[in-house]
């Protein structure tokens, strides 16, 4: 999958907002993602999800099951609690990427977008590999995506 240079910052800010708890930046970075376009919009929204469920799947070594997204989903709602985003919605949507299916095929699209780059941000940062920022997991990840010519985001 190529990784488009001038999407990748946008999603990258709208990821760190989420890491920093910052809903003023995180709302500025949604902003400039779509004033880039429809198209760069719905790429970096494709990038962001691929950057989930990349690290969903591999945080568990394949895709995690009910009782674990459950788990996971309880743990996103305490710890991202400035978020505002309701246990339930969360369940929502790691189900979703772990059953490989469109988050927005389960919530509304706002719901689903926001939700991506806060639970992006979350999996980046609550479960970087050892002694990794959350950044340097990101590239990690982006590498990985770009190494994969079957990448549905191609």
């Amino acid at each position: 999958m190529r990784i488009d240079s001038q999407v990748e910052p946008l999603v990258r800010e709208a990821l760190g907002a989420a890491v920093a708890r910052d809903p003023e930046r995180s709302a500025e970075a949604a902003k400039a993602l779509a004033a880039r376009g429809d198209s760069d919009f719905q790429y970096g929204i494709s990038l962001c999800l691929a950057v989930d469920s990349f690290k969903l799947l591999d945080l568990h070594g394949g895709w995690p099951g009910e009782e674990r997204i459950t788990f996971l989903a309880e743990g996103f709602a305490r710890m991202e609690a400035w978020a505002e985003i309701e246990q339930s919605t969360a369940e929502a949507f790691l189900a979703a990427l772990a059953e490989q299916r469109d988050p927005t095929s389960v919530l509304p699209p706002e719901v689903a977008v926001r939700t991506a780059f806060v639970v992006g941000g979350w999996l980046l940062s609550a479960f970087p590999p050892e002694e990794q920022s959350w950044e340097d997991a990101l590239d990690q990840v982006l590498n990985a995506l770009e190494a994969q010519p079957d990448s549905r985001l191609q």
